[in-house]
């Protein structure tokens, strides 16, 4: 079944919504499965969209064959919205137990029976085992730069073609793996020089995927002087859907040449102070992450993300104090697509 979307309306506490959600699909449920079982699923798309867009407008759906055992699957998505990547997280963590008729998902899932479907776009069935991809892969920043072909593309304008690449780069790997390891995305009308199937990106991310996170340093260059920064890699937004507000921590100490810190065991005394702000937050989990900090200039910048309804960023402020290189600040910022530390994940 196609995805549905709605207009866009304001942000707001989603959870109330979520909560009658569940309380319809309670009574909803057992005609959503008839519907299904007689392969009527229009029936109940209307009453369905509408259910979801109480929670926000903005949200996609689909009814989709089970993947972990259930016959079927409801995703309810953010459509590749940061600001609603939460809001999905939210309905789905609300969503009673999988059973055998139905299991629930926040993200459009990686589907290895996906090869043998075909996209319906502007009229045309293009067969997703026909997509080719060029690949190169930047160790530097952990992700694949492709190109993307079908044998149609040449029928079809500039947008249809990216619409169909996405979806099927989505259905190849899942919304979250496309997030997490897609860069650069070439949508091509010719075919790319030594390309592969869509289908073997799956198997490529997973050979790459590593199993622990590890904090990288790295050093950059300002006008001013050097910036060291300590970030946690491999490390991406949707590890941490609920984490959309952006909690900036500015720690000053004394420089000494090009700015960095004179201090003896000034790493220590930063690490120490870290630990403290994120057990004052909650620990490390689903509402608090330590994503890494920025040495340099006379001070070290600590940039934590925190889940924005359920987490005060206020519950640190009585650590502020405890720096005694200076007086250290707080800042926080909505930015569920953490763009305040994009350069660092780049």
């Amino acid at each position: 079944m196609p995805l549905f979307r709605r207009k866009r309306a304001a942000d707001s506490d989603p959870r109330p919504a979520i909560a009658e959600f569940w309380a319809w699909w309670a009574g909803a449920r057992p005609e959503l499965a008839a519907a299904l079982a007689e392969g009527d699923p229009q029936r109940v798309a209307g009453a369905l969209s509408q259910s979801v867009g109480r929670i926000h407008p903005d949200l996609d759906w689909a009814l989709a064959p089970g993947l972990d055992g259930a016959r079927h699957a409801l995703v309810v998505s953010a459509g590749g919205r940061h600001d609603l990547r939460a809001v999905a997280q939210r309905w789905w963590l609300a969503a009673p137990p999988a059973d055998a008729e139905f299991e629930y998902h926040p993200v459009r899932r990686r589907d290895p029976a996906a090869v043998e479907g075909v996209l319906d776009i502007d009229d045309y069935e293009l067969p997703l085992v026909e997509f080719v991809a060029g690949t190169r892969y930047d160790e530097q920043r952990g992700r694949f730069d492709l190109a993307i072909h079908h044998p149609l593309f040449p029928l079809l304008g500039k947008e249809s073609r990216a619409r169909a690449a996405f979806l099927a780069l989505e259905a190849a790997l899942g919304e979250d793996d496309v997030e997490r390891w897609v860069g650069a995305v070439d949508v091509t009308p010719d075919q790319p020089v030594d390309a592969v199937p869509l289908a073997s990106l799956g198997p490529l991310v997973d050979v790459l995927r590593p199993r622990d996170d590890a904090w990288v340093t790295f050093t950059g260059a300002t006008r001013k002087g050097p910036v060291v920064g300590v970030v946690r890699r491999p490390f991406s937004r949707v590890d941490r859907p609920l984490a959309d507000t952006h909690v900036a921590v500015s720690l000053p100490y004394e420089p000494g040449d090009e700015g960095m810190p004179v201090a003896p065991d000034f790493a220590k005394h930063v690490d120490g102070w870290e630990r403290r702000a994120l057990d004052a937050l909650g620990g490390d989990g689903d509402h608090a992450v330590l994503v890494g900090h920025e040495t340099g200039l006379g001070r070290c910048l600590v940039h934590l993300y925190v889940d924005g309804l359920e987490v005060d960023p206020a519950a640190i402020d009585p650590l502020l104090p405890e720096w005694s290189m200076g007086p250290a600040r707080r800042h926080a910022t909505r930015d569920p697509a953490w763009r305040e530390i994009g350069h660092l994940l780049a």
